[in-house]
């Protein structure tokens, strides 16, 4: 909080449908939320890898719990888990984002297409992939990715059981970046997906180190929340693309 006569969220509200807990999503948020700027989330409980799953927790009650964010006042809806997504094909996003509109009134997102648009604002056409997830869920981001226009050069998944995501570490997901872009030096960037382990400190690690762009599922998700409700404050130290709201 920047004043003690300020409520919380006094600029913006961000609401977040979360597909399970609501851990190093809060964390990324908050380091780069600049004053006045606060999380609003709610999960899903997704218990594992698993498209049945991703429907009956996440889809059905989507349009339930987005009103219900509503109700609270946010002003941005971001829907997070790339796989939801994904697995059922391109244009599901759009039709994903509609839905949350047409419930809401309210501008809204999902993580693959604040992704897409993130690549393209930093020029990255021929991308390499690293995720966390089993190779079926692995292969539909690839898929989704060619479908939009991208050149998949390289990727990998380090096939991360889901509830321990977050205990694999920004030094080993930089490292398997490094890795990755050994196989592809013609990528112009790297793609990161999911919100639920460390991608967010790992992408300054990887740019400092191999000197090219990388968006992450959380960065992506954040900075089109920001820019979409007019948040174009300097935020230093989290990568190209946080940086890249001020400019």
């Amino acid at each position: 909080m920047a004043s003690s006569e300020q409520p919380f969220g006094w600029r913006k509200r961000i609401g977040m449908l979360s597909p399970t807990v609501i851990e190093t999503a809060a964390y990324d948020f908050y380091k780069v939320a600049p004053d006045g700027v606060s999380l609003c989330a709610i999960t899903s409980n997704v218990e594992h890898w698993s498209p049945e799953n991703f429907k009956q927790a996440v889809l059905d009650p989507l349009v339930s719990s987005a009103k219900y964010l509503s109700s609270r006042d946010v002003d941005f809806i971001l829907h997070c888990g790339m796989p939801v997504v994904t697995t059922r094909g391109k244009g599901f996003e759009e039709e994903l984002v509609k839905q949350i509109t047409d419930a809401t009134g309210l501008p809204a997102s999902t993580s693959i297409r604040s992704a897409i648009r993130a690549l393209e604002h930093l020029g990255i056409r021929n991308v390499a992939v690293l995720t966390p997830y089993p190779q079926e869920l692995h292969q539909s981001a690839l898929t989704f990715l060619t479908a939009s226009g991208f050149n998949v050069v390289a990727d990998h998944t380090e096939d991360v059981v889901f509830k321990k995501l977050q205990d694999v570490t920004p030094a080993q997901i930089a490292a398997a970046a490094k890795r990755l872009f050994g196989r592809a030096p013609s990528a112009d960037g790297i793609y990161l997906p999911c919100n639920q382990w460390a991608g967010a400190d790992a992408a300054p690690l990887i740019e400092r180190e191999l000197g090219i762009p990388v968006v992450t599922g959380a960065h992506a998700d954040y900075w089109e929340a920001f820019r979409s409700v007019g948040i174009t404050d300097r935020i230093q130290g989290h990568g190209r693309l946080m940086a890249s709201l001020s400019a």
